[in-house]
């Protein structure tokens, strides 16, 4: 029992050792030996003109080789805004000798190099001016000038003691003091207007960490100092898209006149003229005889000038009726090809031989001498290769045909890429306009009204071609002819020659709409079971083609003629 008493006492001596070398160990500084100032001085003046002159001295019982010191340039008033401030006049000196610091501005700081080797138990200060620090609030006796200043900031070094003072021409009315790491709220240990035999505020904070703050708040009357205060607001889309009275407003007011602008445009530009008068018959039926009539269309108007007038715009639609149209007149005829039982179904175009040209348009020239040239023919499957050098020079002779006839004062097509160019450079002028908005105010939403805006002007640039007032005629008498193509009775064309005249209304039908009729009227003339491949003379078929089965063939080949060259 005695040596487990001795062993355990000898174990309780180590133990002990061992905990009081723990607490030794423990109480061993972080920081290195001569990195702590003995003192940190702050001595500042707050001047009438709004800067302040600030001298900080810092004594050292060992001094580093260099102390660097980081002084903001911004400070934090909310998400979206900060203080800006500035530094200059940089100056040192290290145990009563001037030197010079290495001086470094950056956007956000001012970064303050100092040589300080040798300086044991020595001052050394380091002075400059900032401006910026001093603001205007309104208190519940007046206006007042409120300092606020980091009076200790950004040090590479610590200090055991940090205290200061503020020389200033007034009465201070109110004195605070917080400290500790950035974005820290503690209250200083001291901090007051002095005694009643220097009313200069001062202020304690104690031992301070490297790179810890003191922030010290002063304020004076407005009359005795100047605010400098320069408030900087950060970019974000809450700031940019900020929704309040005077930004819902404003785009409002950018909408409303904005818009107004483009409809003024619009209706003086684009707005096709009127006219007084009665509304012509482009298209009628005439009586021949009793309960007979032929389909007359007056002043040579072509399926061709019909579409175009109609939509602004030479279209596959306006080419495939074209090509009815010329095959109905006698100048081309439309061949369907024979094919196996799974095979594409496909058609020829060849020039007729006995067909005239004195009663063709231009457009008609150029669009038949492409397709079907002298003893030649080509494929509707080839269209899109064949068409490709001439189509434009089509689409050319029939926007100036338009235009020579009287409906449009200027060709569709100019007029289109005149106004989109200005409507692509007017929404590049806005959207330029609106990201400025964005990135440097709080007029997001007008922003995006002249977005908006610029993209209707491009939107309207396709509707700016404009008819007269004969060309407004036109249209109204092709609404009335659309819908007397789906009325008129179809059974009423002479005897002898019924499917010749019939087939005179199909071309306009392609534009107009009403074809499935006409072409049924067609194939009722189909009254036995033997093929006719050639009972119309400008659409032959092959052998087992039944006169019955026009409505199926036309209707195919006005779909495949419209999709290739959809798809040229």
């Amino acid at each position: 029992m005695a040596r487990l008493s001795t062993h355990h006492r000898v174990a309780s001596v180590l133990l002990a050792g061992l905990v009081a070398c723990l607490a030794i160990v423990g109480a061993t500084p972080a920081r290195a030996e001569g990195e702590t100032a003995r003192s940190f001085t702050f001595d500042g003046a707050l001047n009438a003109d709004g800067s302040l002159t600030a001298t900080q001295t810092l004594v050292f019982d060992e001094a580093p080789s260099s102390i660097t010191q980081r002084l903001a340039l911004e400070a934090p008033i909310d998400p979206q805004r900060s203080w800006r401030y500035s530094i200059s006049d940089v100056s040192a000196t290290v145990a009563g000798a001037e030197v010079f610091p290495r001086v470094e501005h950056h956007d956000d700081e001012v970064v303050v190099t100092l040589e300080t080797s040798g300086a044991d138990g020595e001052p050394i200060t380091l002075s400059y001016t900032a401006t910026g620090s001093t603001r205007s609030e309104r208190g519940h006796d007046g206006e007042w000038t409120v300092m606020s200043w980091r009076v200790l900031q950004g040090l590479s070094v610590g200090a055991e003691s940090v205290e200061g003072s503020l020389r200033v021409a007034a009465i201070p009315g109110m004195v605070d003091c917080i400290a500790g790491p950035p974005g820290a709220v503690a209250k200083c240990q001291l901090f007051g207007s002095g005694t009643h035999d220097s009313l200069q505020p001062l202020f304690e904070a104690g031992s301070r960490g490297p790179g810890e703050q003191v922030t010290f708040t002063v304020g004076v009357p407005a009359s005795s100092v100047t605010p400098t205060a320069e408030v900087v607001e950060s970019w974000s889309l809450d700031r940019a898209f900020t929704i309040q009275w005077w930004t819902v407003l404003a785009a409002l007011a950018a909408l409303l006149f904005g818009g107004a602008l483009l409809y003024l445009l619009h209706r003086r530009t684009g707005v096709d003229e009127g006219h007084d008068g009665d509304v012509p018959a482009v298209g009628l039926f005439t009586p021949v005889a009793e309960g007979e009539s032929v389909f007359v269309v007056p002043e040579g108007i072509r399926p061709g000038h019909v579409g175009t007038v109609a939509d602004e715009r030479v279209d596959p639609v306006d080419v495939t009726a074209t090509l009815v149209d010329l095959a109905v007149r006698g100048h081309l005829r439309i061949v369907e090809l024979p094919r196996d039982a799974h095979g594409l179904l496909d058609w020829r175009l060849e020039r007729r031989d006995a067909a005239t040209d004195d009663d063709l348009a231009g457009f008609e020239h150029a669009l038949l001498a492409a397709v079907a040239p002298e003893r030649g023919y080509t494929l509707v499957s080839e269209l899109p290769a064949t068409l490709a050098p001439a189509i434009g020079d089509v689409q050319s002779a029939l926007y100036d045909d338009v235009v020579a006839r009287g409906w449009f004062e200027s060709r569709p097509d100019s007029t289109r890429n005149a106004w989109r160019a200005r409507g692509w450079v007017g929404l590049a002028v806005l959207s330029v306009t609106a990201l400025a908005l964005v990135a440097f105010t709080r007029l997001g939403l007008v922003a995006l009204v002249l977005v908006l805006l610029g993209g209707v002007l491009v939107w309207i640039a396709d509707r700016m071609p404009r008819r007269t007032a004969h060309g407004t005629r036109l249209v109204e008498g092709l609404s009335a002819l659309s819908s007397l193509l789906e009325t008129h009775p179809t059974d009423q064309m002479p005897r002898d020659r019924r499917l010749a005249e019939l087939a005179r209304v199909l071309p306009y039908t392609v534009v107009l709409g009403g074809k499935s009729r006409w072409l049924a009227a067609m194939a009722e003339a189909d009254r036995d079971k033997t093929p006719d491949p050639r009972a119309v003379d400008w659409y032959h078929a092959p052998e087992s083609w039944h006169l019955a089965d026009l409505p199926a063939s036309m209707t195919q080949f006005i779909h495949t003629v419209q999709g290739e060259l959809a798809g040229r």
